[in-house]
């Protein structure tokens, strides 16, 4: 006779995991519509992840052959999210549409309305909000099928914030204007996700060592903020020494695979 996993002895990166899972949106997507800078689109990536977004799109940059998703810019946040590949924005456009997601556009131009939470609600059952090339923005493609056109008021002689600033910003103003976007996902959703992360937490060379957990998952830890006799932080060995700091590198502890803390 098999006996269910004690709850009380769940490894901690379990219940870390349901924590996060616990508040990730399926309601919101960033799009990040032809990204000149490969480390601004992977920066919007670390971004999208902390704030709890679920789906990210990636719609191709002409000319721009996408390079290999560094850790150090995403600090792995890439791996727990749902990335969708496009490579021209009419397909993209097409995919949304198919989706049942409301378009909007991030703007510079004088039609765009400032992005402040009480403007923003009530949001649409499903939104895309789609940022853009960091030259000229996002294309007349995009913006034709965009409902509304948002900007972030600037006051100083900066022309606009960097791509990852404006998508912190603008994410938690969303976020402000409708909160209950946290934790959204219905159970058949989250079951599929967390199938996935157990697998990943497992590791490569065991990855089904957490399966038996999926039948009755652990309970969420009350506090996704490391304790001082948690896992110590990631730092380059050579820094650490210059700072004589001790850190998981250096003490060659924490599962590569288990999300940045």
């Amino acid at each position: 006779m098999s006996l269910m996993p004690d709850p009380g002895e769940a490894p901690r990166r379990l219940r870390r995991a349901e924590t996060v899972l616990a508040q990730r949106t399926g309601r919101l997507m960033v799009v990040l519509e032809r990204c000149a800078d490969e480390n601004n689109r992977q920066a919007v990536l670390r971004t999208a992840e902390a704030f709890g977004v679920h789906h990210v799109a990636l719609v191709d940059t002409p000319g721009l052959t996408a390079t290999r998703i560094s850790k150090s810019v995403t600090r792995g946040a890439a791996a727990w999210l749902e990335l969708h590949r496009f490579t021209t924005s009419a397909e993209c456009l097409a995919a949304l549409r198919a989706g049942g997601w409301t378009i909007w556009a991030t703007d510079l131009s004088p039609a765009a309305e400032e992005a402040s939470a009480a403007q923003l609600a009530p949001l649409p059952a499903k939104l895309a909000l789609v940022f853009g090339r960091e030259v000229d923005g996002v294309s007349a493609e995009m913006l034709a099928a965009a409902e509304r056109r948002l900007y972030l008021p600037i006051a100083g002689f900066t022309e606009s914030f960097n791509l990852s600033v404006s998508a912190a910003l603008l994410l938690q103003r969303l976020f402000d204007a409708c909160p209950e976007m946290r934790g959204d996902l219905d159970e058949d959703t989250r079951a599929a996700i967390r199938a996935r992360w157990y697998r990943r937490l497992a590791g490569g060379k065991h990855p089904a060592r957490f399966d038996e957990w999926l039948a009755s998952p652990p309970e969420p830890l009350d506090e996704l903020r490391a304790g001082p006799t948690d896992k110590l932080p990631r730092m380059r060995k050579r820094l650490a020494r210059r700072l004589g700091m001790r850190t998981s590198a250096t003490e060659g502890g924490g599962a590569p695979s288990e999300p940045a803390g």
